[in-house]
């Protein structure tokens, strides 16, 4: 019989780490090594990392118990890795750092877009009859698009995951809305 997942366990490695090793342990290297040997799970910390942080399991390995380590909150799984992203993709894409050298963050696409949305008459219409406000001008707009995306400057949304999402679906809504679909 082939064996079968039928539960996967997804736990923050940081947390893993600070669960086995310490917090204090878990912060304090720039890689870690993480392999099975015998009847141990063995964590090592390692300094200067200049790999990938990976995860050995022997062949032989009895899987039900790790299973049943995983269960006991014992051991964690690593997050999948990220999937590469296309430079097409990359335009809505949140970047991971400011580009090194920028002493302060600057607006990208989605700033961009919210700035044209805003000061365009049609968007002023659209928040009336969507959400019952009266705009009157790009900065009543910008205002209350900020207010709907909970953050302090249009900046945040090439850098906030959260406060994107919720432009996006205003934006996506904004383009059907001018297409005729309510």
């Amino acid at each position: 019989m082939t064996p079968t997942i039928i539960h996967r366990f997804e736990i923050p490695l940081r947390d893993a780490l600070g669960l086995l090793i310490g917090e204090e342990h878990a912060g304090s290297s720039e890689g870690w090594k993480i392999t099975v040997e015998e009847e141990s799970l063995v964590v090592d910390l390692v300094e200067p990392w200049a790999g990938k942080h990976s995860i050995a399991v022997p062949a032989d390995f009895d899987h039900d118990k790790l299973l049943a380590m995983i269960e006991a909150g014992e051991f964690k799984l690593p997050p999948p890795e990220k999937p590469q992203v296309s430079e097409a993709d990359s335009v809505n894409r949140i970047p991971e750092k400011p580009v090194s050298g920028q002493s302060e963050r600057k607006g990208g696409p989605l700033a961009q877009r919210a700035a044209i949305a805003c000061g365009e008459k049609g968007f002023w219409t659209f928040i009336g009859k969507r959400f019952g406000v009266t705009v009157a001008s790009a900065d009543d707009a910008a205002t209350w698009l900020r207010a709907q995306c909970g953050i302090m400057s249009r900046v945040d949304l090439d850098y906030d995951e959260t406060a994107a999402g919720v432009f996006r679906e205003i934006d996506k809504l904004y383009r059907l809305w001018l297409e005729g679909f309510d």
